[in-house]
């Protein structure tokens, strides 16, 4: 069982605060059902939430993704998670990386962004994703559609996880894609949003998670 000081007293001294317009108090955000406001209110409502990115459509999301229950669900609310190297993995066995940059995410008045998005030396990568009002999947060329059908075919097989009050998870925002079953009840959480300081060890981690393994060394 955990408490959000314990959460917070762990990241504090090496990451910071990550700013979010629906935020309680500098990078946490309760998220329970109430009336929605704005573009992005599905997750202030008992419905379901697809697989997703927070803040996928910005150039730097946040790095650090945390979810801390205070309260579970009558029925239903478990938490969907899938490792975004996972699906790179898939592609590059499936030869489609080439064609990453033309994937991209469409979203009205902010630049087009891609799915994934590789470092120039390729040892490192971002995976951002969202399927919604704000940002839609987007193949910008026909050589690209196969590398979007591969993603999505990916999303269908996410981990199933019901947490108890007092659980969560705490994962890298820009590897690993989140989302819920919808549910009944009041179910209540606390969600942590950061950015790894720079003059942190592992300050690396705010350009994306590394692919070395994957690539011979």
């Amino acid at each position: 069982m955990l408490t959000l000081e314990e959460v917070t007293s762990f990241l504090n001294g090496w990451t910071m605060p990550y700013s979010h317009p629906h935020e309680n108090s500098p990078g946490i955000t309760v998220i329970k059902p109430r009336t929605p406001e704005g573009d992005n209110a599905d997750g202030f409502t008992c419905g379901s939430l697809s697989l997703h990115t927070d803040r996928a459509q910005a150039i730097a999301p946040p790095t650090i993704l945390g979810c801390l229950y205070l309260r579970t669900s009558c029925t239903g609310g478990e938490s969907l998670l899938l490792d975004g190297k996972e699906l790179v993995r898939t592609a590059d066995e499936r030869s489609q990386l080439a064609e990453s940059a033309h994937v991209v995410l469409r979203s009205r008045g902010r630049p087009w962004l891609p799915i994934i998005e590789l470092a120039k030396d390729g040892r490192r990568c971002r995976v951002r994703y969202r399927d919604d009002q704000l940002a839609r999947p987007h193949a910008a060329t026909k050589s690209a559609r196969p590398l979007l059908t591969t993603i999505s075919g990916e999303l269908r097989a996410p981990s199933v996880r019901l947490f108890e009050p007092g659980q969560g998870y705490l994962i890298h925002n820009q590897r690993f894609l989140h989302g819920r079953a919808s549910f009944t009840g009041r179910r209540t959480a606390l969600r942590i949003l950061a950015t790894v300081a720079q003059s942190s060890e592992y300050a690396h981690i705010n350009r994306g998670f590394g692919l070395r393994d994957e690539r011979g060394g």
